[in-house]
C-alpha cells in the first residue's frame, strides 16, 4: 500500500513539473509573451474598459463552446495572480450563466438534439437526479464532462438556477486559480527578472497550486464514480423486467 501511495506521489510529481516546464517554454520558445504584449498593449489602451472587454471576450468564447484555458493563461500574464483570478472567475460565471439561460429557453430544442449525441450527459442526468448539487460542484473540478457540455448539460436537467450559479462558481476556483498562476508564474520565469529566492518561491507556489488541483480532481473522481449497485436496486430492475 505504500509503495502504490508513493508511486502516485511520484504521477503528481511528474505533473506538476510538466506542468512548469510546458509554462517555461510556451513563454520562452513561443511568441506568447509578443501576442500577451499586443494584447495588453490593446486593453490598457481602453482603459477602465480593460477588464470588461476581457470578460466579454471570455464570455463570447464560453457561449460558444471554445476551450478557455487560453484565456486563463492570459489573465494571469496580464493582470497577475490575484486580479486574474478575480477576473476569470467573474467572467466564467456569467459565461456559464449565459449559457444556464440559453439552454432554458431559446436554445432549449436544438441543445436536446446536441446533447442527445453525446453519451457523457445521460450519465450527468441521472447523477444530477441522485445528488443535485453535489454533482455540479465536483463534475466542475473533475475533467470527466467537457466544460461546454456542463455549461449547456446542466440547463436541461433539474437542476436549481441558484445551485448551479453557485457551485459552478465554487468549482471552477481551483481550476481558474491553476491556469491563471501558470500564466503569471510563466511570465516572470521567462522575462528573467527574478531574483533565485523568487523564482523558487514561484515554483514552490506552482507545485502547491497543481497538488492541491489534482488532489481535489482525483477526490471528484472518486465520489463521482458509480457505486456498485444495492441488492434493493437489483430486485427492482428484475421486477420491472
Amino acid at each position: 500500500m505504500n509503495r502504490d501511495f508513493l508511486a502516485k506521489k511520484k504521477v503528481w510529481l511528474l505533473l506538476a513539473v510538466i506542468g512548469i516546464a510546458i509554462a517555461i517554454a510556451a513563454f520562452s520558445l513561443l511568441p506568447l509573451q509578443d501576442w500577451l504584449t499586443h494584447i495588453k498593449h490593446w486593453l490598457v489602451s481602453l482603459g477602465p474598459w480593460a477588464k470588461p472587454a476581457f470578460i466579454l471576450i471570455y464570455i463570447i468564447t464560453t457561449v460558444v463552446g471554445l476551450p478557455a484555458a487560453v484565456l486563463f493563461l492570459a489573465a494571469g500574464t496580464l493582470f497577475g495572480f490575484l486580479k486574474g483570478v478575480v477576473v476569470v472567475s467573474i467572467a466564467d460565471i456569467l459565461g456559464t450563466t449565459l449559457c444556464y439561460l440559453l439552454g432554458r429557453t431559446v436554445a432549449r430544442k436544438p441543445l436536446k438534439k446536441w446533447i442527445a449525441k453525446r453519451p457523457q450527459f445521460t450519465e450527468l442526468d441521472k447523477a444530477v437526479g441522485r445528488k443535485g448539487w453535489k454533482i455540479v460542484f465536483l463534475t466542475r473540478l473533475s475533467p470527466i464532462v467537457p466544460s461546454n457540455i456542463l455549461n449547456y448539460g446542466f440547463s436541461l436537467t433539474k437542476i436549481n438556477f441558484w445551485h448551479y450559479f453557485f457551485f459552478s462558481w465554487l468549482g471552477m476556483l481551483p481550476v481558474i486559480a491553476l491556469y491563471v498562476y501558470l500564466g503569471s508564474a510563466g511570465a516572470n520565469l521567462a522575462s528573467g527578472g527574478n531574483t533565485p529566492g523568487k523564482m523558487a518561491l514561484q515554483i514552490f507556489g506552482l507545485c502547491a497550486t497543481v497538488g492541491a488541483v489534482t488532489y481535489t480532481t482525483k477526490l471528484a473522481k472518486k465520489t463521482l464514480s458509480p457505486a456498485p449497485a444495492s441488492s434493493e436496486d437489483k430486485q427492482k430492475d428484475i421486477s420491472n423486467q
